[in-house]
C-alpha cells in the first residue's frame, strides 16, 4: 500500500548495477565490503536467489519471449535493453514492472530482419546477461563471432563540442601523427553539436604513457575550442565492449540540457528547432531514412500513486526503446512500470510510469517540458541527414585520417559515422553519412570524385560480413539507398522485413 500511495521509494544510495557487478566479481565469498561493513540485503539476496531468465521459443509462432525475474538495482532495465540491442535483436513488445525492489520484465523479440532467436551463442548470452555468477568469457557479448573487439584492450576517447567542417578530419589526423591507430569509432551530429567516441591502439596496445594521453587530450581540447559553446574530452583504457550508442546519448544529452536551460523559455527553444534549417521545409528529408519521424510525447501526473506518466508514439524501429529508457535513466528518472507495443500500423506506443530519483517526486511542469524535449531529441537524432556511403578496406594504419581529410578538402562534411575493424579478416568497414560543408545535400558525383582521388574503387554490391571487396585498391565504396523501394507501400516494420534495416 505504501507504494500505491507513493510513500515507499527506492533508496537513492543503492549501488548501480554496473558498479555492483564489478565489485561482486572480486568478492563472491565475502559478507563485508572493502570498508568492513556488512553487505546490503539486496546483494545477499542476489547471491541466494540469482536472476532468473526464461527464454520461450515455443509460445509464439513468430517471436522469442524473454522473461526476467531479479532483484532491482538502478540501471538494470537499461542494461537489459542495451544487451538485447547489442545482440542485434529487435524488441517488439515489452511489459515492465519493478515495484518493491524486485523487477519482473517480459520482452518479445526477434532477429533484426525477422524470425525467432535460434543462434545458440545469442541465447546463452541472454541467459547469462544479469547473472555474474555463471558468466563465461566464451560468450560473445554482442553475438557477433566475426569480431573479438570485447577481448582487445584499447584507449577510448570521448569528445563533444560545437561541430564545424573539418573537425573530424583534424581529430583523426592528430591520432595518426602521434602513432595511434583508430580501431573503431562512432560519430553523431545533431543541430550544432557533435559527439565522437573512438578507440585507438599504439602498436597493438592501449597508449602506455599517461603523459602522452594527457597531451592528446589537451590538443583535442584546442581543436574543439569554440567561443560559441562548451566542449569535453575524456580518455580511459578499456578491455571489452564499447557501448557507443549509450555513450553518445549521454554526451549529447548533457549538451542538449545545457542548451535548453540557456534559452530559458521552452517556447523559444521549440521555435528555434522548427526553423533551424530552412531546407527542412523542402525536399531535404529525402536525405533521411524513411523511418525518420517526429514523436508525439505527452507527460502528465498520475496523482493516485504519484507517478509521472510518459506516453510516446512514433514510427517503430530498432533501438527505439534503447533511446527512450537511456534518456529517462540519464535524467535520473526511475521506471516503475512500462508497456511497449509495436502496432501493425508500423507505429510504436510506449507508456512509462516514472518518478524522479531524488526529491519527493512532485510534478513540475517545467521539468516535464525538459524531459519531453530531451526525449524528442534522443529519438530524432538517430537519423542524420546525408548521403549514406559504405566503405570497405584492408585494415590500414591512418585510413580514417586519409578519408576524412579528403572529404573535407572536397567541401564535404560527415554528419554521422560508424567505423569498425574486423579482427578475423584483418579488414575495416565504415558507414558514413555525408553532406556538403554548408549543410546542403551534395551530389553522388562529388562524393565519388573525392573518394576516387584518394584511391577508392566504386562497386555495385556491398557486403556486411567484414570481407574486403577488393585487394587492388586501398578501399572500395558503395552508395547505400535510404529511400523506400518503389514497390514498398507499407509500414517501416514491413519495409525491414522485405528490404532490410537502415
Amino acid at each position: 500500500m505504501l507504494y500505491k500511495a507513493g510513500g515507499l521509494r527506492a533508496s537513492p544510495s543503492l549501488m548501480a548495477l554496473s558498479e555492483w557487478q564489478e565489485k561482486e566479481k572480486n568478492a563472491l565469498n565475502c559478507a563485508v565490503d572493502e570498508e568492513g561493513c556488512l553487505l546490503d540485503n539486496l546483494t545477499l539476496e542476489l547471491r541466494v536467489h540469482p536472476p532468473e531468465i526464461h527464454i520461450d521459443n515455443a509460445g509464439d509462432p513468430n517471436y522469442t519471449i524473454v522473461t526476467i525475474d531479479s532483484a532491482n538495482r538502478p540501471g538494470s532495465l537499461v542494461f537489459v535493453v542495451q544487451h538485447l540491442t547489442d545482440l542485434g535483436l529487435r524488441i517488439h513488445n515489452a511489459r515492465i514492472s519493478s515495484d518493491g525492489g524486485w523487477f519482473h520484465d517480459m520482452f518479445v523479440v526477434s532477429e533484426i530482419n525477422g524470425g525467432k532467436v535460434r543462434n545458440q551463442v545469442k541465447l546463452l548470452s541472454i541467459k547469462q546477461m544479469l547473472n555474474i555468477y555463471m558468466q563465461t568469457e566464451d560468450v560473445v557479448a554482442n553475438g557477433d563471432t566475426t569480431d573479438d573487439v570485447d577481448k582487445v584492450a584499447t584507449t577510448i576517447f570521448e569528445v563533444s563540442g560545437v561541430d564545424r567542417p573539418g573537425l573530424i578530419a583534424d581529430l583523426m589526423q592528430l591520432m595518426t601523427q602521434n602513432g595511434c591507430d583508430v580501431r573503431s569509432a562512432a560519430v553523431w551530429t545533431y543541430r550544432t553539436r557533435v559527439a565522437i567516441v573512438f578507440s585507438v591502439t599504439e602498436k597493438g596496445r592501449p597508449i602506455p604513457d599517461d603523459a602522452k594521453t594527457m597531451r592528446l587530450k589537451e590538443m583535442m581540447g584546442d581543436i574543439l575550442f569554440n567561443s560559441q559553446g562548451t566542449h569535453s574530452v575524456h580518455a580511459e583504457n578499456l578491455k571489452g565492449i564499447v557501448h557507443y550508442d549509450r555513450r553518445l546519448h549521454q554526451l549529447m544529452l548533457q549538451d542538449d540540457i545545457e542548451d535548453w536551460k540557456v534559452k530559458h523559455r521552452v517556447q523559444k527553444y521549440t521555435k528555434d528547432r522548427e526553423s533551424e534549417n530552412p531546407l527542412e521545409k523542402s525536399n531535404f528529408n529525402t536525405y533521411r531514412s524513411p523511418k525518420y519521424d517526429k514523436p508525439l510525447i505527452d507527460i502528465s501526473h498520475f496523482s493516485h500513486s504519484n507517478y509521472w506518466t510518459v506516453n510516446i508514439k512514433c514510427r517503430d524501429r530498432t533501438k527505439l526503446l534503447l533511446d527512450t529508457v537511456c534518456t529517462l535513466n540519464d535524467m535520473n528518472y526511475d521506471i516503475y512500470h512500462a508497456t511497449i507495443d509495436a502496432g501493425s500500423d508500423g507505429y510504436s506506443h510506449q507508456e512509462f510510469f516514472v518518478r524522479p530519483r531524488s526529491g519527493e517526486g512532485e510534478f513540475d511542469e517545467d521539468e516535464a517540458l525538459l524531459v519531453k524535449a530531451m526525449l524528442e531529441a534522443s529519438i530524432e537524432r538517430r537519423f542524420p541527414k546525408g548521403i549514406k556511403v559504405q566503405i570497405r578496406s584492408m585494415d590500414r594504419f591512418g585510413c580514417m585520417a586519409t578519408l576524412t581529410r579528403q572529404l573535407f578538402e572536397a567541401g564535404l562534411s560527415i554528419t554521422r559515422a560508424k567505423v569498425r575493424t574486423f579482427a578475423t579478416s584483418n579488414s575495416s568497414g565504415h558507414t558514413l553519412y555525408i553532406m556538403n560543408a554548408e549543410g546542403g545535400a551534395p551530389s553522388n558525383e562529388s562524393i565519388e570524385k573525392a573518394l576516387l582521388e584518394c584511391g577508392g574503387k566504386a562497386i555495385q554490391e556491398a557486403t556486411h560480413d567484414g570481407t574486403p571487396l577488393v585487394n587492388s585498391h586501398p578501399f572500395s565504396f558503395k552508395f547505400l539507398q535510404r529511400l523506400p523501394h518503389p514497390s514498398y507501400g507499407g509500414s517501416p516494420e514491413s519495409y525491414d522485413a522485405k528490404y532490410g534495416s537502415f
